[in-house]
């Protein structure tokens, strides 16, 4: 029989039980790795898009597999328990790192569309994380 909902952390809870109270420490962390993750992912994508796109060998592709297995990891060490605020946030940092790797990587620019509707997603992210429960 599946747990009842009185037997499930809470959103301010840790799976121990524990209540979860943000740190300066836990902010840092969190932010440090939305950046490592959409890294990871970002920069493993594009190097299998090199392998597949622009036939630049399939060795990318095979480290582009690797570092996309490294995202996978990465955030499983956030410090929050719940596995959808945490992937549906770092929905938001995927958007604002793609933008900035397709500038420094590939040279295209975002435009105002791009930054205003960067800004308004990281604006619903982070309220969204770190909005007191």
């Amino acid at each position: 029989m599946a747990p009842g909902p009185e037997s499930l952390p809470s959103d301010s809870s840790t799976m121990d039980g524990t209540a979860f109270h943000w740190t300066a420490g836990k902010v840092i962390l969190s932010l440090v790795l939305f950046i490592f993750a959409g890294l990871a992912e970002i920069g493993g994508g594009w190097l299998v898009w090199q392998a597949v796109r622009e036939h630049k060998g399939w060795y990318l592709g095979v480290a582009g597999a690797v570092v996309l297995v490294c995202y996978g990891l990465i955030p499983t060490l956030q410090p929050v328990d719940n596995f959808g605020r945490v992937y549906a946030v770092y929905g938001g940092f995927f958007i604002l790192l793609s933008y900035l790797w397709g500038w420094a990587v590939d040279g295209v620019r975002p435009d105002v569309g791009d930054w205003v509707g960067t800004a308004l997603a990281m604006v619903g992210v982070i309220l969204a994380f770190f909005w007191p429960r």
